[in-house]
Parts: structure tokens; sequence; C-alpha cells
């Protein structure tokens, strides 16, 4: 079939299930929530050589938060049995010393969850909060304080589903991949990995 003069070829796309959190990442101002969530998803382009797959959903409005501030929200896609690690690694490592950053679970309705047991970077000095109705934990650092929550969920997903884009030269075939990722952008449960949600070279299993 063709659409706008382009063909489109009905073939094959790999797809394959996954586990995957929601993390809501908020901040002072939307610039400083979607630093923290740049830091929170790198290196996580593919499971294959990377702890686990990771990007920025979208943005939110601050009547979108827990906390009434702007937001930007994060998946992260790995083993089930993984989860654990990797969301407590990206929030202890990347959210918490980011500037007025807070991370909330997007998931809160999830039936599989799991705690990030994060409070006990407070030394005991922590104290539990209610935030939107959220039981948070307030944790001193050198800033102030960081607020968050430590329990998340984690669903079930489908991952790896792809198309490939051709072209008559370079330019235009990425020109059309660009337009493609644009239009993936924003849309609700779904990332595209890699850099500008485009990838240049396909996995491969192995070498000679």
């Amino acid at each position: 079939m063709k659409i706008n003069e382009t063909e489109i070829l009905d073939t094959f796309a790999e797809a394959f299930f996954v586990w995957l959190s929601r993390v809501i990442i908020t901040a002072a101002t939307k610039e400083w929530a979607y630093k923290a969530a740049v830091e929170a998803t790198g290196f996580a382009t593919s499971k294959i050589g990377c702890p686990c797959e990771a990007g920025i959903e979208n943005f939110l409005s601050p009547q979108e938060t827990p906390d009434g501030r702007a937001g930007v929200s994060i998946l992260i896609c790995t083993e089930k049995k993984q989860m654990k690690s990797n969301v407590s690694a990206r929030i202890s490592q990347c959210i918490l010393p980011a500037p007025t950053a807070s991370a909330f679970d997007g998931f809160p309705e999830a039936g599989s969850r799991f705690f990030t047991r994060l409070h006990y970077f407070g030394d005991r000095y922590e104290e539990r909060c209610t935030v939107g109705g959220r039981r948070c934990w307030k944790i001193p650092i050198m800033e102030g304080d960081y607020i968050g929550e430590e329990r998340f969920g984690t669903v079930k997903g489908i991952a790896g589903s792809n198309f490939l884009v051709m072209g008559k030269d370079s330019c235009s075939a990425l020109a059309g991949a660009e337009a493609a990722a644009q239009a993936i952008a924003g849309m609700p449960g779904v990332i595209s990995g890699f850099a500008g949600g485009i990838v240049a070279s396909g996995s491969k299993v192995g070498s000679q």
C-alpha cells in the first residue's frame, strides 16, 4: 500500500514480552525534571549490551504529577527479576542527586510491586511523609530533602517492535526516520530507544 506516495511493505517486525516500570520525575522546573530524566535513561538502548532499556515517555503537567510540579515520565524495561535493581540504581544515582528532583511510581495500580529501600540512604534521619495521598520518604541530602516514593509497580509490555526506513539516499532516509520518531515521541506508554529514537545498526549476536 501507499501512504502519501510512500510505499509500505506489509512484512514483519520482531516483538517480545518484557517487564516495565514507569517512574514519574518531578522538579522545581520542567527543565530540571527533563535533565534528571535524561540521566536516568542513559546507557539503556538495548538489553543485549546495556543493563536495561529505558527512555523518556512524556512531559507531564503539574496536574498530572503527585506533588503538583512539572514532570517527566520514563519507562524502564528489563526482566522482572532485574527490575528492582535497575529502578533502584537509576533513582539513587541519577534522580536523587539531581537538584530539586523527586521520583514517584507511575504504575500505582500494578499488581506486581517491589521496594527500592532508598530510605536507608538517610542514615536514620529519614522521615515518612505523604505527598498527593502517597506514602513517601523525606531523605535529608546536602541540598535539603529528597522526597519520593519507595514502592514501584511493574507490568508486562512489548519490546522490540520496529520498522525499516529506506530511501534513495542517506539524507532522505534519515529525514523519513526523523519524521517517524517525532510522530512516536510523546505517545502514552511508548518509548523509542537509541539516539533520537532511530537506530542505524540492527542488533546481531556474536562476531568473528
